[in-house]
């Protein structure tokens, strides 16, 4: 295979017998070594410039390449196949400082945590996309808004954990659905001293909750 770009450098020596077709086998002609070094720092600045890197195996395990977004402006990881043509996804990371993976069909898929983190909010309030992902130690009403007030994604979770020592409420904003899990019964949810809740959003503005202390 003809070596047009670092990417298709070899990590046996004796495959490297061009480069862009310039011959640099052993006993190449003289003539063509000038031409093989520029070739080659041309390569290697292209390849620095477009920043992409491959496995040790490159050809058999594909190639992670790292990129700039155009959109934001914030880098990207990005896993691609062994031609570096075909993409099997990307993670980035959002403005709110979340990271996605985006699957090869171009579905953003929030990476969550290995624990459930607690939000610094405390107070009673409307749940924010800051909350996704996170336990609210509530104190007060927690309201769920409309899905044109704050777009979160179907499967959005957010938790809440009652940090008093008596009942508070769960309220959903008017063309809300909050459904209590396990049942058919909805409208505003009550949440029992120390208990703890999971709000799942299940449709554009239907909300599921469920868990301890709910009711």
């Amino acid at each position: 295979m003809a070596k047009n770009a670092v990417a298709d450098w070899d990590v046996a020596p004796s495959n490297n017998t061009d480069i862009a077709g310039i011959n640099i086998a052993e006993g190449c002609p003289a003539a063509g070594i000038n031409d093989a070094i520029r070739t080659v720092m041309a390569q290697v600045a292209a390849w620095i410039t477009g920043a992409l890197f491959r496995t040790p195996n490159s050809g058999t395990t594909g190639a992670v390449r790292i990129a700039g977004n155009a959109t934001s402006g914030n880098a990207i990881l990005q896993f691609v196949d062994s031609t570096a043509a075909n993409q099997w996804g990307y993670i980035s990371v959002t403005s709110a400082g979340n990271l996605n993976f985006t699957d090869s069909a171009g579905t953003p898929r929030p990476i969550g945590y290995r624990n459930i983190p607690f939000t610094a909010s405390t107070t009673g309030r409307t749940i924010a996309l800051t909350d996704v992902g996170m336990c609210i130690p509530a104190t007060g009403t927690i309201n769920i808004p409309t899905n044109a007030a704050v777009a979160f994604a179907v499967g959005d979770s957010v938790g809440v954990y009652n940090n008093t020592a008596g009942n508070i409420s769960i309220t959903a904003t008017a063309g809300v659905t909050l459904r209590l899990g396990g049942s058919s019964t909805t409208g505003n949810r009550t949440l029992a001293q120390r208990g703890l809740a999971t709000l799942i959003k299940v449709a554009s503005d239907e909300w599921v909750a469920l868990n301890g202390g709910v009711s």
